[in-house]
């Protein structure tokens, strides 16, 4: 493990304050923009959540796992864009990533970011 990946499962578990539920399934620590490590975990109520540990921003917000094993929702948030606007998302997890997509209403602009696992 080297000293970025130790600094960043240090910062990961400093976050499980950000936990919305006192009990949570840490899925993977990912990286976004190739500095923003992104602590993605399930809680027991079958919600799932990406925060940014940094400080605490939430992208995922409480989706829900679907039939086919993606996750999806209509509370994601991108960090880019003020924190009162939300898309419909979805969640992919392969090996080494994670892809997620975020779409306005009616599906007339998405955007994809996928982050490597650490």
């Amino acid at each position: 493990m080297n000293k970025l990946t130790s600094t960043a499962v240090a910062l990961v578990l400093g976050a499980a304050s950000f936990a919305t539920s006192v009990s949570a399934e840490i899925i993977g620590v990912y990286l976004r923009n190739g500095d923003e490590f992104i602590l993605v975990r399930t809680t027991d109520d079958g919600l799932m959540y990406c925060t940014r540990v940094g400080d605490g921003f939430e992208m995922c917000d409480g989706i829900t796992e679907q039939d086919d094993g993606s996750w999806s929702g209509n509370r994601m948030k991108h960090p880019d864009m003020p924190t009162f606007m939300t898309f419909n998302g979805k969640v992919v997890f392969n090996d080494t990533t994670i892809l997620l997509e975020g779409c306005t209403a009616g599906n007339a602009q998405c955007e994809a970011e996928a982050w490597p696992k650490q």
